[in-house]
């Protein structure tokens, strides 16, 4: 695991019960929200997100959901929406 993917766990987690921080996360990772989103779902299956309460994954994976599904007549089922 990278220090920069560890930064992005550390930096959800702290912006996690404020629901998110989508701009700053762009200021700090250079990553749209889509981009950040994406890695950050695929990072809470790592084991570096075992430092996370479980309560903490939950919500993070919650609100990468509802980032990265947005109803445009799409699929119904946010998760068939993730690429991995």
């Amino acid at each position: 695991m990278s220090p920069a993917e560890i930064d992005i766990l550390e930096f959800a987690a702290v912006w996690a019960p404020y629901g998110g921080n989508d701009a700053e996360a762009f200021v700090q990772f250079g990553l749209t929200s889509e981009e950040f989103h994406r890695r950050l779902i695929r990072l809470l299956g790592s084991p570096a997100a075992r430092t996370l309460t479980n309560s903490t994954v939950v919500t993070l994976r919650r609100q990468c959901l509802e980032r990265l599904y947005r109803p445009t007549g799409g699929s119904a089922h946010p998760e068939s929406r993730i690429r991995r």
